[in-house]
């Protein structure tokens, strides 16, 4: 006698996924009756359906429809009497889902039983219960962590994602609706609280997950990247890349207005005066005066003209031998937070990376000892581990750059007497095309730090010996000069504007959002 065709069937009770098993049977009405003795209530048939390859979706079927070895069904049935909880038949995954083979409210979810109550039907994947089931039952380690460390790891985060957008393509496709993914985005965000990170006033605390204005997010991520092994005629469409028409990288709080003509003979005028003067103690009160005379005129001509930086230090030469005018612009440029960077970055969030970098099974990043490198430069390194460069939207000033390296982008380690001068030398192979760090000696103890932009034959010599007050004056250097971001640092740099309290510019910061919610998870 010939085997029955071997077929994959879901079975599903009021939306919620109740079990996936293989069968072997040779009609549509025997996998009717067959899956009527793995519910667990009184429940009624509602509709089968089929997969079909041509269109990447689930159809109606008729129950008269042939079958074929390794077809898919779904079948749906509507529970006839409600059930406090939802009990999973005997033969039915019971290591996953434990011993009482039930899925309860838990303290994870006592919020979603009442909010979520009236969505429980008709919503099909996006609905909150649904998704803590499937979380029970393929992903129980995602509880484990968050009940243990109240935040989730990156590998819990990333299986979350998966079994959520799997079950939103399995239910809808491959092109779910807007509404359908900020569902989810929002179900996740409810059943683990401390996910939720809200950035000001502009969000509401799930857009690194899912934002529906700019389409980013881990939830859209995930759909595009499944969408890569899609047939070109079963693409709904292809996007575009398109040129932002405002150059500007980081704008000023206030607005800038054009300058009136006598303004623009004021500015000619202090910039004359100013460029006279020698940078010296004497001189620095009116130095100061003359910077804040022609700030409006500055900022104006930078972020419409987008010079070079050698262009602007041409034109107001003390920023290198005073380069503490570039904490007075920025401070002008966002008012009350020019501090912000030296008042948080040891004191709260450089021992958090540190006891991040002791949860990671990863010797070979952190060893033990590393801790003669100072906890800065050991913080440093592991925001570039856990913010890695990325090989996505490749763009100008993109090379390929590994995890271990990407730390050169931002600080560049020489021996104590090198020469400054040797790395602005033309004919020089240009690693870093932005402008970073040079340390001359060792980053945990005494060290000189130079500020160096090898394609603007730039270097600013800077005062300051401590490492934290060398990353705060060149990424106040980037704001006032309104440069580009290192493309292999970009998300590090969003970062520094998170504690800068400054909005997190770009549209990938998806990642940077949820360092920031494991942060302020941590005690």
């Amino acid at each position: 006698m010939e085997e029955a065709p071997k077929i994959l069937v879901t079975l599903l009770l009021d939306g919620r996924e109740i079990c996936k098993k293989i069968h072997h049977l040779n009609s549509a009405a025997e996998i009717i009756d067959g899956c009527k003795h793995l519910l667990p209530c009184t429940a009624e048939f509602h509709r089968i359906l089929k997969f079909n390859p041509d269109f990447n979706e689930y159809i109606d079927t008729d129950l008269n429809d042939s079958v074929q070895s390794f077809d898919k069904f779904q079948v749906l049935f509507n529970s006839i009497t409600p059930s406090g909880t939802l009990q999973w038949a005997g033969q039915l995954n019971t290591d996953a889902a434990g011993p009482s083979n039930q899925i309860k409210v838990g303290p994870l979810n006592r919020d979603v039983a009442g909010s979520n109550n009236q969505q429980q039907h008709g919503q099909g994947p996006v609905n909150a219960d649904r998704l803590r089931a499937l979380i029970q039952i393929k992903g129980p380690s995602i509880l484990a962590d968050y009940e243990a460390s109240g935040t989730l790891s990156e590998t819990s985060r990333k299986l979350l994602v998966k079994i959520g957008v799997g079950d939103l393509v399995e239910q809808r496709g491959f092109y779910p609706s807007n509404e359908e993914k900020l569902m989810l985005a929002k179900n996740v965000v409810t059943l683990f609280p401390s996910l939720k990170i809200k950035m000001g006033e502009e969000n509401e605390g799930f857009e690194h997950f899912f934002d529906p204005v700019s389409h980013s997010g881990f939830i859209e991520i995930k759909l595009r990247n499944l969408r890569r092994s899609l047939h070109d005629s079963q693409r709904r469409y292809r996007r575009k890349r398109t040129v932002p028409s405002n150059t500007s990288f980081h704008p000023v709080s206030t607005p800038l207005q054009t300058p009136a003509e006598e303004e623009e003979e004021s500015t000619v005028e202090w910039m004359t005066a100013m460029k006279r003067m020698k940078p010296s103690h004497e001189n620095f009160s009116t130095i100061k005066l003359g910077m804040e005379k022609t700030f409006d005129s500055r900022r104006f001509w930078i972020v419409n003209s987008s010079p070079t930086a050698e262009e602007i230090f041409q034109q107001y030469p003390h920023f290198i031998d005073m380069p503490y005018l570039l904490d007075i612009e920025f401070e002008k440029m966002y008012p009350g937070k020019a501090d912000l960077f030296l008042q948080k970055w040891e004191g709260s969030i450089v021992p958090k990376l540190l006891k991040m970098a002791t949860m990671k099974d990863n010797p070979t990043f952190l060893p033990s000892t590393a801790e003669s490198d100072g906890p800065c430069f050991r913080a440093l390194q592991m925001l570039t581990y856990l913010l890695p460069p990325t090989a996505s939207g490749r763009g100008k000033g993109w090379t390929k750059c590994s995890v271990k390296s990407a730390i050169s982008y931002i600080l560049d380690i020489k021996p104590p007497g090198s020469s400054g001068s040797r790395h602005l030398d033309p004919d020089r192979a240009v690693k870093n095309q932005q402008p970073h760090l040079l340390c001359l000696g060792d980053p945990s103890t005494t060290a000189q730090y130079i500020i160096v932009a090898e394609n603007n034959k730039v270097a600013i010599p800077l005062e300051d010996n401590s490492l934290t007050c060398a990353i705060d004056k060149l990424f106040k250097m980037y704001c006032v000069c309104n440069l580009a971001y290192p493309a292999q640092l970009t998300s590090v740099f969003n970062f520094f504007e998170h504690i800068y309290d400054m909005p997190i510019s770009g549209g990938k910061r998806c990642k940077v959002v949820e360092l920031i919610a494991r942060i302020q998870a941590m005690l």
